[in-house]
C-alpha cells in the first residue's frame, strides 16, 4: 500500500530541504534515496515502517523538491554533512539509516563522519563499495557527452528507471512523468551531474574513494543489514560480499527476483526484512 505524506521543509545550511515524517513513537529511522530520487520512492515503505518507528524520508541536496543552490558542493562528504545537518535541524540525535544506492553510500559516509549519529545501517544496493557499475552510470561523467545524454526526457528516464528494476511494473507512465518534471526543475540537471561525477568516472567508481571506504569499513561497528537484488543491472549483486567481508556486524539478504530498487519492487518483503532487523537492533 502506497502512502503519501505532507511535504515538510527545514533549512539545512543555505538550502531548504523537503522531507516527509510519519509515526509518533519508536526509534527514528532516516530513509535516503539514490541519485535522481526523492521521497516518492519510499511511498510503499514509509507507512509500514512508521507503525513501529518515527520515520523521516529526505530529499537530498539537489534532489526532489530540496533546493539546488548555485555553487553548492555535491561531493560525498558534503552530502553526508548535509544529511547529519538535517538530523540536527529536526531534533534527532541518533537514527537508523536506511539508504538505497547513493543513499546507502551516504549512510556509510555518515558512519565515518559522525558515527554517534548512526544507530544502524540498512544498505540497499549501496553505490561505490566496489568499482563496477553499468555503462549508463559511467557515460554521463564524460564532459559534453554527459550533458547531452542526461538531458531530461520521457524516453531517456523511462529507459533508465526500467534498467533499475527486474519487474517493470513500478515504472508507470505517471511515475515517469513525475521524474521528468523533477529532473527538469531549475538546477536539477546540473546537480545530478555534479553528484554523479563526484564519485564515478568512465572506468567506474573512483578507485581511491572505493579503496579508502573499504579500508574504513572495518571500524564501522554499527549493526548493518545489506539488501541486494539478485538481478540488479546497475550495481552487481556480488558487491554485497565486499560488505559482508569488511563490515564487522553485517548480515546479507539477497532478494530473488529483484533489481536495484527492492523497496519499490518487493515492498512487502523489504518492509518485513527491515522491520525484523530494526527490532533485533533495538
Amino acid at each position: 500500500m502506497e502512502e503519501r505524506c505532507e511535504d515538510r521543509y527545514v533549512r539545512v545550511g543555505d538550502a531548504r530541504a523537503r522531507y516527509w515524517r510519519a509515526g509518533e513513537s519508536g526509534s527514528p529511522v532516516l530513509l535516503l534515496g539514490g541519485i535522481g530520487c526523492s521521497v516518492l520512492e519510499w511511498r510503499s515503505n514509509i507507512g509500514a515502517i512508521a507503525e513501529r518507528h518515527t520515520v523521516y524520508a529526505l530529499d537530498m541536496l539537489g534532489e526532489g523538491l530540496t533546493d539546488k543552490p548555485e555553487g553548492a558542493r555535491y561531493a560525498l562528504a558534503d552530502l553526508a554533512r548535509f544529511t547529519c545537518g538535517f538530523l540536527r535541524e529536526v531534533g534527532v540525535d541518533r537514527a537508523h539509516f536506511v539508504g538505497n544506492s547513493l543513499g546507502g553510500r551516504l549512510a556509510l559516509e555518515c558512519a565515518r563522519q559522525e558515527p554517534e549519529r548512526v544507530r544502524s545501517m540498512v544498505l540497499v544496493a549501496p553505490a561505490g563499495v566496489g568499482r563496477e557499475t553499468h555503462l549508463m552510470m559511467r557515460l554521463p561523467t564524460v564532459p559534453f557527452l554527459g550533458e547531452m545524454a542526461t538531458r531530461p526526457s520521457r524516453i531517456g528516464l523511462r529507459m533508465l528507471w526500467r534498467l533499475g528494476v527486474h519487474d517493470p511494473a513500478p515504472i508507470t507512465e505517471p511515475f515517469v512523468e513525475t521524474k521528468v518534471r523533477l529532473a527538469s526543475a531549475p538546477g536539477a540537471h546540473q546537480a545530478f551531474l555534479k553528484t554523479l561525477r563526484g564519485f564515478v568516472g568512465i572506468g567506474g567508481f573512483e578507485r581511491s574513494q572505493v579503496e579508502a571506504l573499504q579500508a574504513d569499513m572495518r571500524a564501522m561497528t554499527q549493526p548493518a543489514l545489506v539488501i541486494w537484488g539478485k538481478q540488479d543491472r546497475l550495481l552487481p549483486c556480488a558487491q554485497a560480499e565486499i560488505l559482508r567481508g569488511r563490515l564487522p556486524r553485517a548480515e546479507v539478504r539477497i532478494f530473488d527476483p529483484c533489481g536495484h530498487l527492492p523497496q519499490m519492487e518487493r515492498p512487502q518483503l523489504f518492509n518485513e526484512t527491515v522491520l525484523a532487523f530494526l527490532e533485533r537492533v533495538d
